[in-house]
């Protein structure tokens, strides 16, 4: 009796170690992530806040966020990745200038408005040294969590060709803006991480959507938040 015991025993111990190495389960909003790719320098450590550049007075710096989304390019049947803005933080900006991040909601006509307008802007962006940054806060009822099942189809419809994340209920960028006046549009200097512009609202056009980003870049070059 004493032997079946501990041959119990060890047989229960052995099972309890397999499964701790197993993956969990993985389903819509929990799934298991890779780690995401390493920032090209290191992130700022000061300086984080809330409030974009104002007259002669610097922006605070956008933290460093993290989000589980679809990189630019990415087949959406690989599953949603991390992606953290350490990624586009380029001191010397020689990949990045302008860093534009649109939070968005699904119920929001003027988030799908301004959608539709950027999408073929593409390469004028890049020409910019601009990437353009798509937060997906809320589903189709305003103040619901944004959920991949969500995401996926606002890709398709748009055939976005830019990098979209999961923020769901405004959990990260929520301190920045009015969730009731999505989209939110924000330019942050990559160089820097420095808020350049913070506004709720859509642009009507491409041309004054380009307008802005042009204006971003003026500030950006006209005084550098070391």
């Amino acid at each position: 009796m004493k032997l079946q015991a501990c041959l119990t025993l060890a047989a229960l111990l052995a099972g309890a170690a397999c499964s701790s190495n197993e993956s969990p389960p993985t389903h819509d909003d929990s799934p298991v992530w890779p780690a995401p790719p390493p920032p090209s320098a290191p992130y700022p450590l000061t300086g984080f806040g809330t409030n974009a550049r104002s007259g002669s007075r610097f922006g605070d710096r956008i933290a460093n966020y993290k989000f589980l989304g679809y990189r630019e390019g990415d087949d959406i049947d690989r599953g949603l990745q991390p992606i953290a803005l350490a990624e586009y933080f380029d001191p010397s900006g020689s990949e990045y200038r302008i860093i534009h991040i649109q939070a968005v909601g699904v119920w929001s006509a003027f988030s799908k408005a301004q959608t539709k307008l950027v999408v073929p802007l593409k390469a004028d962006l890049e020409a910019r040294k601009v990437t353009w940054l798509v937060s997906l806060a809320e589903g189709p009822p305003p103040g619901t969590p944004a959920k991949q099942r969500d995401l996926d189809p606002w890709i398709a419809h748009f055939e976005l060709p830019y990098t979209i994340w999961l923020d769901p209920g405004n959990a990260n960028l929520g301190p920045f803006y009015d969730r009731a006046k999505l989209p939110w549009n924000a330019d942050i200097d990559a160089r820097t991480m420095e808020i350049l512009t913070s506004t709720t609202g859509a642009p009507k056009t491409t041309a004054e959507i380009l307008d802005g980003i042009d204006e971003a870049i003026r500030l950006s070059d006209e005084r550098r938040l070391d």
